[in-house]
């Protein structure tokens, strides 16, 4: 990922000093493909996911969970359950 700054020279280079992509590549140490991407966008663009992170397996068992153990509370220490037990 290229910094904001690298953004600003290289679009100031070919902006307004009107140099080249292919000159502006090799003053930056990049490929002109690159630098045509850089005058696409103003700002690098951010990180994007393809597809939203998958939820948890557990995810529909948590609230029987959770009153499990807001029940083992008001038991005594002996009959609680573990966690081996719960899952």
């Amino acid at each position: 990922m290229y910094s904001v700054d690298l953004y600003s020279r290289v679009r100031r280079a070919c902006h307004v000093d009107g140099m080249n992509k292919s000159a502006a590549g090799r003053l930056f140490g990049i490929d002109r493909k690159t630098v045509a991407k850089i005058l696409k966008h103003s700002v690098p663009p951010g990180y994007r996911r393809a597809a939203p992170p998958p939820r948890p397996k557990l995810d529909p068992f948590i609230p029987v969970i959770d009153q499990v153990l807001e029940d083992d509370k008001r038991v005594i220490k002996k009959q609680r359950h573990t966690a081996k037990r719960i899952f």
